[in-house]
């Protein structure tokens, strides 16, 4: 929807594009963002890029919640080894499969709330965005976020 909304503000149709981010609101369970005021060109390119960030942050998160679901409780049947002494937990296979287990586990419990809270901060700087009444430090907070997010992704993608 990032993307779709980031097109439409190139082409100067900012109709669209509100009606676009209401429906993300609706999708999200937030409140429709009240129309206060009309975001002009850069504002909105600036959210949507923001917005596009945050949502690959999103995906990305869930790759990592699908990979230590696999990887974690189920390492000892999708790794066979050899597990030596430089690896997590080993020499032997039930050492690794308990590591890695064990820190998996905050891994998937703690990563659908920071999903949730990606999801609510993106909401409040749409509101934002539209003058509606947030807190101040949404747009920080969301730029941030944004940064720390893509900086996080490449030295995921370092360590490949």
């Amino acid at each position: 929807m990032s993307l779709l909304t980031f097109v439409r503000t190139l082409l100067g149709r900012s109709d669209a594009v509100h009606q676009t981010w209401r429906e993300l609101a609706r999708f999200q369970g937030s409140p429709d963002p009240i129309r206060l005021r009309r975001p002009g060109l850069f504002s909105s390119l600036l959210s949507a890029v923001v917005s596009l960030v945050l949502g690959l942050l999103s995906w990305f998160l869930v790759m990592l919640l699908v990979t230590a679901v696999v990887r974690g409780p189920f390492y000892g049947f999708v790794e066979h080894g050899p597990f030596g002494p430089g690896t997590w937990g080993g020499p032997t296979k039930a050492g690794a499969w308990a590591v890695h287990a064990a820190i998996s586990i905050p891994i998937v419990v703690s990563i659908p709330f920071i999903l949730r809270g990606l999801a609510l901060l993106q909401a409040a700087s749409i509101r934002r965005l539209y003058g509606s009444a947030t807190s101040r430090m949404v747009l920080p907070a969301t730029i941030v976020l944004a940064i720390a997010g893509g900086a996080f992704f490449y030295s995921w993608t370092q360590q490949l």
